[in-house]
């Protein structure tokens, strides 16, 4: 597959950790330009965004609107939340296997786990890496 080719800007990072309870003095951390694909994907041929829909993942802080970065090349391990395409539909969801069994397990508690059974056509499209959400949509 053949991408367009862009410019790629960076932003400034600031090397400092902030803390989310009394503010910390303000001190120039200014250490370098971060390239957000540099951070955020590790393997770009085989990762994709997508946008995620509905509330069955609020507990994995997937909030709904939010985007996903998925990675089609990392092997979908015990406890990893995946992109699955389950019977025709996808959903996300923590993969939850052993030898015996295969579950899809929801992030809330509102919504019921699903046992994937011989009868039922299940592909694990890829890992979610990265959650990326706007804090105003809520």
């Amino acid at each position: 597959m053949s991408y367009p080719t862009r410019t790629v800007r960076t932003i400034p990072f600031f090397d400092m950790s902030v803390q989310a309870g009394f503010p910390s003095p303000a001190n120039d951390y200014l250490e370098e330009r971060l390239n957000l694909n540099d951070l955020l994907i590790n393997h770009p041929e085989s990762t994709f965004l997508v946008r995620c829909t509905g509330d069955s993942m609020l507990n994995a802080f997937i909030p709904p609107t939010c985007l996903l970065l998925v990675d089609r090349s990392v092997k979908a391990q015990n406890g990893d939340i995946v992109l699955a395409h389950l019977n025709g539909e996808f959903t996300v969801k923590y993969l939850q296997r052993n030898d015996f069994k295969c579950r899809l397990l929801s992030g809330n508690k509102k919504y019921p786990d699903i046992e994937v059974t011989p009868e039922m056509e299940l592909v694990v499209w890829g890992v979610v890496t990265k959650i990326i959400s706007d804090p105003k949509e809520r």
